[in-house]
């Protein structure tokens, strides 16, 4: 049975049976040497039994709850920011293999999370480079739109085709700092 891979439960059913055979054993002697309210010390001995396994399903179970708690806490922590956090699981058993899991996922986890930083750094640097190859021409076409502007005095359809240019000149130009505000 695979429950048996772990240690801790292999030790617990264990110590469970070398419990149960003990004191079986211990009432078996009693009643073959006939001794005196051999009733009542077998009855003795089966509540001896019954809370030394109660006392060994405890101390498991109190083992168990703080690898639990341990475990919550570790990744507690890695949710709050921690991305170094690793629940330990050295280990045999179903749970060590959850643990095993829990901690591959947050090492996709930490790698996807540096891919993002790293295509937003990379997409930061191309829209300022953008930004940076396009303002010098674009300044220049707003200088030449100006000097249109200047010299079509008195024809009103080239002043307005080369006053809405130079609106779209602008709205062009301010492209690359919204674009930055969102990268």
């Amino acid at each position: 049975m695979k429950i048996f891979v772990n240690r801790k439960i292999k030790r617990l059913f264990g110590g469970i049976l070398l419990c149960v055979l003990f004191f079986t054993l211990i009432a078996v002697l009693l009643m073959e040497f006939e001794v005196r309210n051999a009733a009542v010390y077998t009855i003795a001995c089966f509540l001896l039994m019954s809370a030394a396994i109660l006392a060994l399903l405890f101390r498991y179970f109190r083992q168990q709850h703080e690898i639990m708690e341990n475990a919550v806490l570790q990744i507690t922590e890695y949710v709050s920011g921690n991305k170094d956090v690793t629940i330990e699981c050295n280990d045999e058993g179903e749970l060590y293999r959850l643990f095993h899991e829990v901690n591959s996922l947050v090492a996709v986890l930490n790698a996807h999370a540096e891919n993002e930083k790293r295509a937003k750094k990379f997409l930061k640097n191309i829209i300022a480079d953008i930004s940076h190859q396009l303002k010098t021409p674009l300044a220049a076409l707003n200088i030449y739109i100006g000097l249109i502007q200047d010299e079509a005095e008195g024809m009103a359809s080239i002043q307005e085709f080369s006053r809405l240019s130079e609106q779209e000149l602008d709205r062009i130009l301010s492209i690359p700092e919204r674009a930055a505000v969102y990268a």
